[in-house]
């Protein structure tokens, strides 16, 4: 890369950590081009972005913002995951995809500035989405204005009830 490249790259891959919540740090040893287009294709559907970025690049990169924490982490070939809205469905992918393939090593991350180890990561994973916790949500506003048509529905259907025993009790006399 000529210098102006990378001048270039480094404010790009600023800009990113600057727009992402969540940056997740890989080792993609071992996988070949199929299966790097196949993971970038699966960030990509969540919001985020999967890039191969030099280490030294990055270093520069986060010196004095909120992810310096992720220096101890850019060692040997790094990819890095930025997820721009949920940081859990960002997760859920590359924690899924490492899981598929043993070649991904998860490294680690950060999440809003805070350094995160790649268990960490994974548990993340196993949070319910943004999507799943919005359905959680309706369904508990909805409970109270069930159990209200219910409450509210019961003395008529109870009145119903006791009309229906009557007429079958004077019809059987």
């Amino acid at each position: 890369m000529e210098r102006a490249q990378k001048v270039e790259f480094l404010q790009k891959l600023g800009n990113r950590f600057g727009r992402a919540p969540i940056a997740i740090v890989t080792d993609y040893r071992g996988l070949n081009v199929a299966q790097i287009t196949e993971l970038r294709r699966r960030v990509r559907a969540v919001d985020g972005e999967y890039l191969v970025a030099k280490n030294t690049l990055t270093r520069l990169a986060i010196k004095d913002t909120n992810a310096a924490g992720i220096e101890t982490l850019l060692v040997g070939p790094t990819a890095i995951a930025f997820g721009f809205s949920d940081a859990v469905s960002l997760a859920k992918v590359v924690h899924g995809f490492a899981a598929d393939h043993d070649k991904l090593e998860i490294k680690g991350g950060v999440l809003d500035g805070e350094a995160l180890s790649a268990a960490q990561v994974g548990q993340l994973a196993s949070m319910p989405g943004r999507d799943e916790l919005r359905a959680k949500l309706l369904a508990l506003f909805q409970t109270p204005a069930a159990q209200l048509v219910r409450v509210l529905a019961a003395p008529a259907q109870q009145l119903v009830q006791l009309l229906e025993a009557r007429r079958r009790q004077q019809e059987g006399s």
